[in-house]
């Protein structure tokens, strides 16, 4: 499933950031190069799992969270959107990811710990 969490990478553990930067490549190959690309990405976008008007720049900022955790990042984007489907709804995204996955639960918590701290 493509999904653009949209919350901050640096809250995402390495496994759902390296898979949401493989997923931004994903749905920018099926908008660009599958005859039903647009609709294929319009059902993700209807389920507010997508945003195309923000895959470059969501791009951008996993590949810089990449690069801060020593990962190489070869893999650059260049993508400018004429679709303009769908949204994201990024504190919902946060709960599901916090119910879904441990290290990520951590890894939020931690950053709000921290935060409350300061």
């Amino acid at each position: 499933m493509t999904r653009m969490w949209g919350i901050d990478p640096q809250l995402l553990c390495d496994q759902h950031l390296l898979g949401e930067h493989t997923e931004m490549h994903q749905a920018v190959g099926t908008l660009r190069n599958h005859p039903h690309g647009e609709a294929i990405v319009r059902g993700h976008a209807e389920r507010q799992q997508l945003d195309t008007s923000k895959l470059q720049a969501r791009h951008d900022d996993l590949a810089d969270e990449l690069e801060r955790r020593g990962m190489t990042h070869d893999s650059p984007m260049n993508y400018e959107d004429t679709h303009e489907l769908g949204s994201i709804n990024p504190e919902r995204n946060r709960t599901d990811l916090q119910n879904r996955c441990e290290d990520c639960q951590n890894r939020i918590e931690t950053t709000e710990t921290d935060s409350t701290n300061s």
